[in-house]
């Protein structure tokens, strides 16, 4: 077979130089390719080592597991500790209020009177008694001379008097009567934590 040119040189020179369509589509896929394939390995090799890591980490989890829940048991035991001595702080600092109130009242009680009854109800302040006494007496002195001495009291204000009924019996008379008041105690109670 024979070949014959009937072009021109330069057209076929021209043909010659031009760069077949194939390769620059060959690069467009390789280059690509080699370029993803060093990214995936990378990121192959990156998930092993988070998988491997994270194996680790839940071991050393398993291992600390017990030590966490003996802490925890420690910190439950810590406030039940601390509300019981909480109580037995404010035990220990209202054990002398009382036997100190009776002591102050009585010290203001005449001699021809007695209780019937006595309330006593602690406002949330801690440091004021409300107190309410059902009182019998022998004479009207007696019931003037208690709540003069209330009164003139530093620890006993706001005393109101009830109302007063008098009856007769076989041994004489005897007067009824109703007082409020609230006590306040000058120097505060000692303080259960500053023992001597």
């Amino acid at each position: 077979m024979i070949r014959i040119n009937l072009l021109p040189a330069e057209i076929g020179e021209a043909q010659s130089s031009q760069t077949s369509p194939l390769l620059p589509l060959a690069a467009a896929v390789i280059v690509p390719i080699l370029v993803l394939i060093p990214l995936h390995l990378s990121k192959v090799a990156q998930r092993k080592k988070l998988e491997a890591e994270k194996v680790s980490l839940k071991n050393e989890l398993d291992r600390y597991q017990p030590i966490i829940a003996q802490v925890e048991a420690l910190e439950k035991a810590k406030v039940q500790l601390t509300q019981r001595k909480s109580v037995i702080q404010q035990l220990e600092s209202e054990r002398l209020r009382y036997p100190q109130f009776m002591d102050d009242f009585v010290k203001l009680l005449p001699g021809n009177l007695w209780l019937t009854s006595l309330t006593t109800v602690l406002q949330p302040s801690g440091n004021i008694m409300n107190v309410g006494m059902d009182v019998v007496a022998l004479d009207n002195y007696a019931i003037a001379d208690l709540i003069a001495n209330l009164e003139t009291s530093q620890i006993f204000t706001d005393v109101d008097l009830g109302t007063i009924t008098a009856s007769q019996s076989v041994t004489g008379q005897s007067i009824n009567f109703h007082i409020n008041a609230l006590y306040r105690k000058m120097n505060p109670l000692p303080d259960a934590n500053k023992k001597s």
